[in-house]
């Protein structure tokens, strides 16, 4: 309707007003108020520093001694997590969170407890209600490390090192993997590999050993979430026919899966991990 009256018009009736060159091409353009905004904003964001994992851990990682050179066990459970948190990465320990599930759950399992489990303003934690050893029990994170790794339990990440803001395995970017693959096969004792914290670990283990998987050498572990997480490699492996290695989605010992109580992931890990695992490691004794 700008340009004719109506579809009946000629178009030598029209009238334009002819529009200068200087409003069409400009030999330098103007940045606008919001792209000044945009590119300030940018500038003052912060860059988000690479993070890498620690060393995995396993008897003959920790620091020789005569009586711990004398026990060295084989590794029959790889234990992974995604990749330190914050927590962990200032604490310098693996699942260092304070209300993160695993080190509780270990100690239930393996005779110790983490640690007497009040914050800072003098109040216990709800899982301290259902710990099975007390406060007398509570030894430092080098013995519980030594007791973890005597009994043929061993301690990676899936990431090496990655760009995150914050702690959740989700804002992972830019990640790394690190050579869980080479590390089992220098340890041809192992027997499971257990992902701690389920979900995204598991999306990126499949990731990042897609080959390892198509060579049939894993296989699902038997409960729901890992046949869940890996039943899609069946039907290129012979539906895991010739697997020697159980691969576990646990239920996630961070404290951000609320959704199950410390005694539903207690259950879990000792009936998937640290049963199976100790009957390995009495059967190792005996050989």
């Amino acid at each position: 309707s700008r340009y004719f009256s109506s579809h009946h018009d000629h178009p030598s009736r029209m009238s334009v007003k002819p529009v200068k060159p200087s409003r069409l091409f400009s030999e330098t353009a103007r940045p606008t108020s919001a792209t000044s905004a945009a590119t300030s904003d940018a500038a003052k964001k912060p860059k988000i520093e690479r993070t890498n994992s620690f060393q995995p851990v396993w008897t003959g990682s920790l620091e020789s001694s005569d009586e711990s050179a004398a026990c060295v066990s084989d590794v029959h459970t790889l234990v992974l997590g995604t990749h330190p948190s914050i927590a962990s990465l200032n604490e310098s320990q693996y699942f260092g969170h304070h209300q993160n599930a695993y080190w509780w759950i270990a100690g239930d399992c393996l005779g110790f407890r983490r640690q007497m489990g009040v914050n800072a303003e003098g109040k216990r934690y709800k899982l301290t209600q259902y710990l099975r050893h007390d406060e007398g029990h509570v030894i430092p994170y080098d013995e519980q490390l030594r007791i973890f790794t005597s009994k043929g339990f061993a301690l990676w990440d899936v990431i090496k090192s990655c760009e995150r803001k914050g702690s959740l395995d989700a804002d992972i970017k830019n990640e790394e993997p690190n050579d869980i693959r080479g590390f089992c096969e220098n340890h041809q004792s192992v027997k499971r590999i257990v992902l701690a914290n389920g979900g995204t670990g598991c999306t990126m283990f499949n990731r990042y050993f897609k080959d390892w998987w198509l060579s049939g050498e894993l296989k699902p572990g038997k409960n729901v979430e890992s046949q869940k997480a890996f039943d899609k490699f069946a039907k290129k492996t012979n539906n895991f026919r010739d697997a020697k290695i159980e691969v576990i989605s646990a239920i996630s010992v961070s404290p951000a899966a609320a959704r199950y109580s410390y005694e539903e992931k207690r259950a879990f890990w000792e009936e998937y991990v640290y049963c199976p695992g100790l009957k390995d490691h009495e059967k190792q004794q005996h050989t």
